[in-house]
């Protein structure tokens, strides 16, 4: 399971660092049963031998003895890794790391990163502005069966963390340049548990899950490579297939089951409730306004001997609905215009993943497509048909091999009731547009990503919308 997550401003104060750390080792003492020393020793594995203590000292007198040694002793590392240090390091944040490691190890994982994000509108657009802001995501995963006995069992936590101002209403609404930015709620500043699942592993195929779903984080989990706007492509529309967004929320309560083919999911179906509960607890008026259920199949394959895969999905909404109600992917125009509700509603997916070419003696270096299409019911759905098709590689340059670059193209076909509905207000047509971006690591915790997009409104008044961005990812 990628776990990744962000802790944006308290990165840059000393002591708020410090007390982070510590609260990850009085965590760890009390949920493992270690004491600090051996997490210590665990990080530090050239360092001089611990001795067995007779009285155990108390959670103070370690953190102190702790810090005292971080502070004072030489770096010393057998990889060669610094992470985000020198090789004169005292290795503060190697230690930090190496405490994660030992807590992930008796069944307690915390990840974090931090995003910045400094993007602006260069032409077009409804406003020419430059504006920063920044996430942090905190992953906490409980393996139930190194905690508790519970073989199979987990529970796992995203917090997420808005901070600062974004250019999405500024350029286009209907394609936002920063999805990263949309959560947990758009254009304020806010922190949120937007995942909250309990999953059970019924065999080594199966698996049933059940809580509040983070909606782009379970399409990560299908496809890693989308990156969630932290990590390869920003744009929402290329990110994610937006012509799915009226039926599938930010975040959502459900229940699912899927089927695992080698370790990746091969098919599922979850019912859910089509409230976007990103910043609420999900259970108030929950199925209000019906439920929702999806399904799919994903197909592996193999094209010349490199690995591929076609999904076949869809999902179906009992709801009832007007095209341009709000949505939790997308800013819409038109609120406040009156039409009779429709109900039902319902999106059609076709995903196609190839890995183009791979050098066979490092796998790591590759170039892999992304093509998504989705077709939605024109009554309820401010899209008819939307599609993207992207391209990533990874260690072009061999003296790089971790750098990336990509380029993508997104369509998104305007549904007629939507037009029709907004034409005495609006004149739109449909949205178009391109992304390039390339990311370079700076050091093993921290990557640069400069970032380029071109999109074409759908309000026909609106010059195409230039858009450029840099964003700095820093994660442990």
């Amino acid at each position: 399971m990628a776990n990744s997550i962000r802790y944006a401003r308290s990165i840059n104060g000393g002591w708020l660092r410090i007390a982070v750390v510590a609260l990850l080792l009085a965590v760890a003492q009390m949920a493992i049963g270690e004491d600090f020393a051996d997490v210590f020793e665990f990080a530090a594995l050239n360092e001089a031998e611990h001795q067995t203590e007779v009285e155990k000292p108390t959670v103070t007198e370690q953190w102190d003895a702790a810090e005292d040694e971080m502070i004072d002793a030489p770096f010393d590392s057998d990889s060669g890794e610094c992470y985000c240090h020198g090789q004169s390091s005292p290795g503060l944040m190697d230690r930090m790391e190496a405490c994660m490691k030992s807590m992930a190890a008796q069944g307690f994982t915390y990840d974090l990163v931090n995003a910045h994000f400094y993007q602006g509108v260069a032409h077009g657009g409804q406003e020419q502005e430059f504006e920063y802001g920044g996430k942090v995501d905190q992953y906490f995963i409980l393996d139930g069966g190194k905690l508790w006995g519970m073989e199979g069992f987990s529970v796992t936590m995203h917090v997420e963390t808005r901070y600062g101002d974004d250019v999405n209403r500024e350029a286009v609404g209907l394609a936002p340049v920063n999805i990263a930015m949309l959560m947990p709620k758009e254009d304020e500043h806010d922190t949120a548990i937007t995942n909250l699942t309990f999953t059970q592993a019924l065999s080594e195929e199966w698996l049933v899950a059940f809580g509040k779903f983070n909606g782009v984080d379970m399409w990560q989990g299908l496809y890693p490579q989308s990156g969630r706007g932290i990590n390869g492509f920003m744009q929402s529309s290329i990110v994610f297939p937006l012509g799915a967004a009226r039926v599938v929320p930010l975040a959502f309560m459900g229940v699912g089951v899927t089927k695992l083919y080698e370790g990746k999911p091969q098919v599922g179906l979850t019912v859910f409730d089509n409230q976007d509960v990103s910043t609420t607890s999900g259970f108030d008026d929950m199925f209000q306004n019906g439920a929702n259920i999806l399904a799919f199949y994903r197909h592996y394959h193999e094209m010349g001997g490199l690995p591929g895969s076609q999904l076949f999905g869809g999902v179906w909404a009992t709801g009832e609905y007007v095209s341009f109600d709000p949505l939790s992917f997308v800013i819409l125009p038109g609120q406040g215009v009156v039409i009779d509700r429709q109900g039902g509603a319902y999106t059609l997916l076709y995903i196609l993943e190839q890995t183009l070419w791979a050098d066979p003696c490092h796998k790591e270096r590759n170039i892999g497509l992304l093509s998504q299409w989705a077709l939605s019911d024109q009554d309820t759905s401010p899209f008819h048909w939307t599609c993207n098709v992207a391209i990533q590689a990874t260690g072009m340059n061999r003296s790089r091999p971790e750098d990336m670059i990509g380029t993508g193209y997104f369509h998104s076909d305007l549904s007629g009731s939507f037009v029709n509905a907004l034409s005495p207000v609006f004149d739109l047509g449909n949205v178009d547009g391109v992304e390039l971006y390339y990311k370079a690591p700076v050091s093993e915790c921290f990557h640069v990503t400069a970032d380029l997009q071109v999109v074409e409104p759908a309000e026909q008044q609106l010059d195409t919308a230039v858009v450029v961005g840099l964003r700095g990812v820093l994660g442990f």
